[in-house]
């Protein structure tokens, strides 16, 4: 059984502090993207963090983003495509556009949303995880290791 407290902290939200540092690595993620130095692992991050804020929009009924999610995707499959006949994975203009405004709903969640929505997501990803790394190469894009993971 859980401590109480540890109960009490998974209903609040993510601390400011830690917030702050899993936003800003992923606006960091961005910016490498629009550079053009990026490479797969960090449009899988782009889409990690689409996925982690569709879920949670889900688990809260916020529906208003759907159309958002689904055009994020469309880019981030895009950006796939581009990277492998390329060899550069960057984001242009309406990639980073409309990533940033993931970001910026990402953000939202990370200073409102309880903590134990983020875990509940993050199972979710560790399946799909699971299923990407254990289906055939080239299945998908490459995703780091779900970011609550321990």
């Amino acid at each position: 059984m859980l401590p109480i407290s540890r109960s009490k902290s998974m209903m609040q939200p993510m601390a400011p502090k830690l917030a702050s540092e899993v936003a800003l690595d992923y606006h960091l993620t961005l910016e490498v993207l629009r550079s053009g130095h990026g490479d797969e692992y960090h449009l899988g991050s782009m889409a990690q963090v689409t996925y982690t804020a569709m879920l949670v929009s889900q688990a809260s009924d916020a529906s208003g983003c759907a159309g958002l999610f689904r055009e994020a995707k469309e880019t981030i499959l895009r950006c796939r495509r581009a990277g492998l006949e390329t060899g550069v994975w960057m984001a242009d203009e309406q990639a980073c556009a409309i990533l940033g405004e993931i970001l910026t709903v990402f953000d939202q969640q990370l200073a409102t949303v309880p903590l134990e929505e983020f875990k509940v997501a993050n199972e979710s990803l560790k399946k799909i995880f699971s299923a990407t790394e254990n289906g055939p190469k080239g299945s998908g894009v490459c995703l780091r290791p779900p970011m609550y993971s321990k």
